[in-house]
């Protein structure tokens, strides 16, 4: 299967690898976040697993020699790719895994840093970058939402851009 463009493990990827440069020939890098989290903060502290992937736009992106576009985009990445998660933790610090508990996956991805949440405004700082990301969270906190447009190369090499939600469902201990 072709990869698109969907920079799913890392939304964060456009931005957090972006490092801006002082005079100083060195990176100036924005401070960690610190600070006590907010109760709505210290619910949202837990590992989220990429469940859902869905676009407006219908797209084909597997190599399976069908025209068979759909606007379900999960179910057409690959194991790898579906297996991604965020941990966000009580201390601030965060992590973001893509491949890791598939075997056989040849582009893991990781990346780490910290985290606020204000409103539905996610803020990140990670690889010498501060990201902001709208993010919208249900009722029950169960589950959180982002909505942008990304753009997607389909099977046959065409670049499709469309509006596109990634849901997060919170994990669940046993």
């Amino acid at each position: 299967m072709k990869k698109s463009n969907l920079l799913l493990s890392s939304f964060l990827a456009v931005a957090l690898l972006t490092i801006s440069c002082n005079n100083d020939d060195g990176p100036n890098c924005p401070e960690d976040l610190t600070g006590a989290l907010s109760d709505k903060e210290t619910s949202f502290a837990h590992k989220w697993v990429l469940s859902d992937i869905v676009s407006e736009e219908e797209i084909d992106l597997t190599d399976d020699n069908e025209n068979n576009p759909s606007t379900n985009i999960f179910d057409q990445y690959s194991d790898c790719n579906q297996d991604a998660f965020y941990d966000f933790k009580d201390d601030r610090s965060f992590q973001y895994k893509q491949g890791q508990n598939t075997s056989n996956c040849s582009n893991k991805q990781s990346s780490s840093g910290t985290w606020k949440l204000t409103e539905n405004a996610l803020t990140i700082v990670s690889f010498c970058n501060t990201q902001i990301i709208d993010i919208e969270i249900n009722t029950d906190t169960t589950s959180f939402f982002i909505e942008d447009t990304f753009t997607f190369t389909d099977v046959n090499g065409n670049r499709i851009n469309s509006k596109t939600k990634i849901t997060y469902n919170k994990e669940v201990s046993n």
